[in-house]
């Protein structure tokens, strides 16, 4: 699935999406996830204004113009996890704090490994547009209520998830009527496992955001939960208020959910 490694933000020998390029002194790699869905994500006004103005940020989103990316980090040992934003593409604020998030932890040595996709599809994040256009059935659906169906976005991250043996996934979102809900909110799967309640427990102690057990049918966490690969919904206000503000209020829900595997 995922094609070539494609940059780093210390320098590059380029010829075309198939050449290896090696990185130097850096403690990430950045493949193309799906070479099928890049966008060019500043045409999102928010994206476009809130995003880190840095460059390994910069290279992101350029390359997402030709698939979504994800960055591995870490030395391969200890717990594997997987970040995820914008299976829906209105959600900026969801992926500015993914990129906050890795220009913070890009010069860390991470115990562990960590997987990043700042922008599961990025040419709906670049229409601010929810839906995802389907072109085996030629209509646009909710991308995270398909994602048993093979072959789409949210299925094959559940699948990279199975094959290389992630054992949690955090799916980061936005969302409406969230407003009152200062600290974030977090969407749980019903019947926690052990090892999902301390993991809630330890955000809720840190952050003390609203947890909800809520079913979502469809979903990377529900479809994840049948795999057997913890899986929690990370969710603020996206409607009222301001969008630095926000992705602010997400950046310390999801550097909280890393530290509990004490990554860095």
């Amino acid at each position: 699935m995922i094609s070539t490694i494609v940059g780093s933000v210390y320098g590059e020998t380029t010829d075309n999406r198939s050449s290896q390029i090696h990185d130097i002194k850096v403690n990430y790699k950045i493949s193309y996830f799906d070479n099928k869905i890049g966008g060019d994500v500043v045409k999102n006004s928010k994206i476009n204004k809130y995003m880190p103005k840095k460059d390994l940020s910069k290279k992101i989103v350029k390359l997402s113009k030709k698939g979504s990316v994800i960055l591995k980090f870490g030395d391969g040992e200890g717990p594997k996890v997987l970040l995820c934003a914008g299976i829906h593409g209105n959600k900026p604020a969801a992926n500015i704090a993914t990129l906050r998030l890795i220009e913070n932890i890009k010069n860390k040595k991470i115990k562990g490994t960590l997987y990043i996709i700042p922008f599961i599809i990025p040419k709906d994040t670049a229409k601010n547009t929810r839906y995802w256009y389907y072109s085996k059935k030629r209509t646009a659906v909710d991308p995270n209520r398909v994602v048993y169906i093979n072959g789409t976005p949210g299925n094959k991250i559940v699948k990279f998830a199975e094959k290389n043996k992630v054992n949690y996934i955090v799916d980061i979102h936005t969302g409406g009527g969230l407003y009152s809900y200062k600290r974030g909110f977090i969407f749980v799967n019903q019947k926690l496992s052990k090892k999902e309640s301390k993991w809630i427990k330890y955000i809720k102690k840190s952050r003390n955001p609203y947890i909800s057990y809520t079913p979502r049918g469809g979903s990377i966490r529900s479809y994840s939960k049948s795999k057997n690969i913890t899986t929690i919904t990370l969710e603020v206000e996206r409607d009222r208020g301001s969008t630095s503000y926000w992705s602010n209020v997400e950046l310390k829900l999801l550097t909280v959910a890393c530290k509990y595997f004490k990554f860095f």
